[in-house]
């Protein structure tokens, strides 16, 4: 049975927290406001040492914040909260995904890490990402089948792609992009906060939203959006 799982790992935070500041490209986000939790003196530290080192650091002041203890409380509650909610969604969310894009969910297992940060990244080749715990319920929820949608998208169509031509930055669009989805009738039991993409993806998401209205042939609409960003 696919399930997700949820937890916390202070190294996982911590690398998410360097992996925003060190890259500053939010896709027409400000990438100040993504890092408000990094103090200046916090940020500048970062900025001078390697990735490795910077997570050695970041680590080491999560871990020594005075308010660490009440955070935990709070990010547990919050965790059980959103599980809870996510749960009730679960099956039906994967079974919509595997049929809009006629492909089985790759694995079985998922793995959600909460993060102190704002923004939530994942990593593709393990099969994790992020939540924030500054973000409410319904937020979380839409942010899970969007990071769970890109490892699906990127495991079935990311070799397809670059056979096709398409540069890594433009998958990356790509992937961003179709995350629109999320907002069609498909996903309207599941979603009740919308899925908004970044500000440099909306014309590439208005795009996609009138191929999909055609047919919705997801294969239809891989190849329809290649033709569209290889112009």
């Amino acid at each position: 049975m696919i399930k997700l799982n949820f937890d916390y790992n202070l190294k996982k935070d911590a690398w998410s927290w360097v992996l925003i500041a060190k890259d500053k490209d939010m896709w027409g986000l400000n990438w100040r406001d993504q890092i408000a939790q990094i103090p200046d003196e916090l940020l500048e530290k970062i900025e001078k040492v390697s990735f490795s080192s910077a997570q050695k650091i970041v680590e080491n002041y999560i871990a020594k914040d005075s308010k660490k203890e009440y955070k935990d409380n709070i990010m547990n509650l919050e965790m059980q909260a959103l599980e809870k909610s996510w749960r009730t969604v679960e099956k039906k969310y994967f079974k919509i995904l595997s049929v809009i894009t006629k492909q089985p969910i790759f694995t079985e297992k998922f793995s959600c890490y909460f993060t102190t940060g704002l923004m939530c990244p994942y990593n593709e080749k393990e099969d994790w990402f992020m939540v924030s715990m500054w973000h409410s319920t319904p937020f979380s929820i839409t942010t899970i089948c969007h990071e769970i949608m890109h490892l699906q998208f990127l495991k079935y169509y990311k070799k397809y792609l670059k056979k096709k031509g398409l540069k890594n930055d433009q998958i990356e669009d790509l992937k961003e992009a179709l995350t629109f989805l999320l907002n069609e009738t498909e996903f309207e039991d599941i979603i009740l906060s919308q899925d908004n993409g970044y500000p440099e993806h909306q014309k590439l998401r208005k795009k996609l939203k009138n191929i999909w209205s055609k047919n919705k042939n997801f294969q239809n609409l891989i190849d329809e959006a290649i033709c569209s960003i290889k112009k």
